[in-house]
């Protein structure tokens, strides 16, 4: 079972490079209502994708930061105390919140994300809202205080009103998510994270049957998502202040099975891909003493391939390629514990609105 996994998370790996070979996927729809997947596909991939990414990273994000700190209190009385009149994580290090050892032999540790995302389109032609809830658990071990290996398995689901043609979208499902990192020094870390997630979606719409009456069209179908992601974050420290960036890129493609649409319509949806490529800076600042510290930062993300839907006549849609997400949290470092609670807002997107809220815990064995 899990070689079979593994080969389908590495086969679609392989095809996030196979996609379009234009800047972008173009969907044009009829005046009539279309089924919800048609719109809501262009907006609601990134959001899948998003907080397994973003959750992953943190949980790699911690663990430099702690051996950043580890190596500080292994450094000498004359460094420690140094670092103690400093205070932040050179301080907690020093006194042992989190530790491999001076033998290096490298800690193993169980950690527990949930995550919720609202998401509004506001554009009459493709409104819709709803939210995305993601619960993931991952385990990872560190070895030679510069290797991080871990596997993290996912639920995900979401219910979206799809107010545009007056119906609602459910989907549900899980990943696999492999993840490796590199720290290359104090300061500089490299990640590699894979996924792979297989999703059922229930969909309805409403059309109209005659004079005054109308009917829901039912369908469902089945996905599955790979994506890839990779990241090169630095980290530096201003006494209490603590700032680090990262430039990361991710590809994501979503493989969407054919469907039938009940009756009255029976209208046959031919089976669909859509690949998505992002490039991602992040800028953030954290103050703290002791063992816990208040965060915030931006991180700007573009689209090179956006799947853009338009309309044969009448007003269009933005299909703003990029946005900022602005995100303000609180992260705690105790003896072999670490919690993270963050809020999120995009920016930058005319017709778009999102909100998040995610919270972590990390326990090392």
């Amino acid at each position: 079972m899990l070689q079979k996994i593994l080969g389908k998370v590495l086969g679609c790996a392989l095809l996030l490079h196979a996609g379009a070979a234009f800047s972008f996927t173009l969907i044009t729809l009829p005046e009539q209502s279309a089924p919800s997947e048609t719109i809501t596909t262009a907006t609601t991939l990134e959001a899948q994708v998003q907080p397994i990414v973003g959750t992953i990273r943190a949980q790699l994000f911690s663990i430099q930061r702690l051996k950043r700190s580890q190596r500080v209190s292994q450094a000498g009385p004359a460094q420690v105390a140094s670092a103690e009149r400093r205070g932040g994580f050179e301080y907690l290090a020093a006194n042992g919140a989190s530790s491999t050892g001076a033998s290096g032999r490298g800690t193993e540790s169980l950690w527990i994300s949930a995550a919720a995302n609202s998401l509004e389109n506001d554009f009459e032609r493709t409104a819709f809202y709803g939210a995305t809830h993601n619960l993931l658990a991952g385990f990872d071990v560190t070895r030679a205080d510069r290797y991080v290996l871990g596997f993290a398995f996912g639920h995900e689901a979401s219910n979206y009103t799809t107010t545009f043609n007056a119906g609602n979208e459910k989907t549900r499902g899980f990943s696999v998510n492999p993840y490796f990192a590199y720290l290359l020094s104090d300061a500089w870390s490299l990640d590699l994270l894979l996924g792979y997630g297989e999703l059922d979606t229930r969909q309805s719409r409403t059309v109209g049957t005659g004079p005054l009456t109308t009917q829901a069209v039912i369908s469902e179908f089945a996905a599955t998502r790979g994506f890839a992601s990779t990241n090169l974050t630095y980290l530096a420290a201003l006494g209490n202040w603590k700032l680090s960036s990262a430039l990361g890129y991710t590809a994501t493609r979503r493989e969407q099975d054919g469907y039938v649409e009940s009756a009255p319509l029976g209208t046959t949806v031919s089976a669909s891909k859509q690949t998505v490529k992002q490039y991602s800076l992040l800028g953030e600042a954290a103050y703290g003493r002791g063992a816990s510290e208040t965060y915030f930062g931006l991180q700007y993300e573009d689209t090179r391939d956006p799947q853009k839907v338009q309309f044969a006549t009448g007003a269009q849609p933005a299909n703003d390629p990029d946005s900022v997400l602005l995100s303000a949290g609180w992260r705690y470092f105790g003896r072999g514990l670490t919690a993270n609670f963050a809020f999120s807002k995009r920016l930058a997107q005319e017709q778009v609105n999102e909100y998040g809220f995610t919270m972590m815990l990390r326990v090392d064995l």
